[in-house]
């Protein structure tokens, strides 16, 4: 098992290069999705996430069509290419880390997201190599030591804290901040991050258009239904199963709600 200094030494572009294709909301759920049905038409895909709408289902296909992760073998039909099959690993990591340290019971590719949204925002890998090769540091010591900026890697502390990957002893500018036991046991993950990425050179990714989302009335809750009730979360094995639970009713307030937000 690698630890995070070997995952992440001198391979830290890697893992933000996959990092920036992979992270975005709702990418695993598509690629896990087409893994399993091999071809799918745009509407066979939303219609196994029905949190989306087709309209975005359209923009994030084409985003992946952009970045060689899937293509059109046929007229109105998705795939995965190989770059996107290689994906596998990288999500059963991120499901394998999640799992081990979070209680929450949900599909395995919902695990691979929340993991996903914790290793995504800027700075958090330098942040977590600085800590592992240095020890606790002040905050004063962090920006040193990663060059992000005085004002952000405050906020950047306080999200990593808040994720589980960081623990602080101490107040004020003398808090030192070092890595949590959850962080000093992600050297799987960037290891399966930094090996994804291909040492030929990948599609340039078009330049993106702009996501059309309706005005965000929906909640988080709605969101955990509709992940938790959907059928490809619980009739797919692999990375879209999980332990069968009971389902409490939903309250018609959720459900009168159209879609769930689709930002982090």
């Amino acid at each position: 098992m690698p630890t995070l200094h070997t995952a992440l030494k001198g391979r830290t572009e890697s893992v933000d290069h996959a990092l920036g294709v992979l992270s975005p909301r709702w990418t695993t759920w598509t690629l896990q999705t087409l893994r399993q049905h091999e071809t799918m038409r745009t509407a066979e895909i939303a219609a196994a996430m029905p949190w989306n709408s087709n309209v975005y289902a359209v923009q994030l296909l084409g985003r992946l069509q952009a970045q060689g992760l899937v293509d059109r073998p046929g007229h109105g039909t998705y795939g995965l290419t190989t770059y996107g099959r290689a994906t596998e690993p990288v999500h059963r990591a991120l499901a394998d880390w999640h799992r081990a340290h979070f209680a929450s019971v949900t599909a395995d590719a919902e695990r691979a997201e929340e993991t996903f949204a914790r290793l995504r925002p800027i700075g958090t890998t330098a942040t977590l190599a600085a800590l592992d090769r240095h020890g606790a540091l002040t905050h004063s010591k962090v920006v040193e030591a990663t060059g992000l900026p005085v004002g952000s890697s405050y906020a950047r502390l306080s999200r990593l804290e808040q994720d589980g990957l960081v623990t602080r002893s101490g107040q004020g500018r003398g808090a030192r901040y070092g890595l949590s036991p959850a962080a000093e046991d992600l050297g799987d993950a960037y290891a399966a991050l930094a090996s994804w990425t291909p040492d030929t050179a990948v599609p340039a990714a078009a330049p993106a258009r702009p996501v059309l989302v309706r005005p965000q009335a929906a909640s988080n809750e709605w969101a955990a239904v509709a992940v938790q009730r959907a059928p490809s979360a619980t009739a797919v094995p692999g990375l879209f199963s999980h332990p069968p639970a009971a389902q409490s009713l939903v309250p018609t307030s959720v459900t009168a709600i159209s879609r769930p937000p689709r930002t982090r």
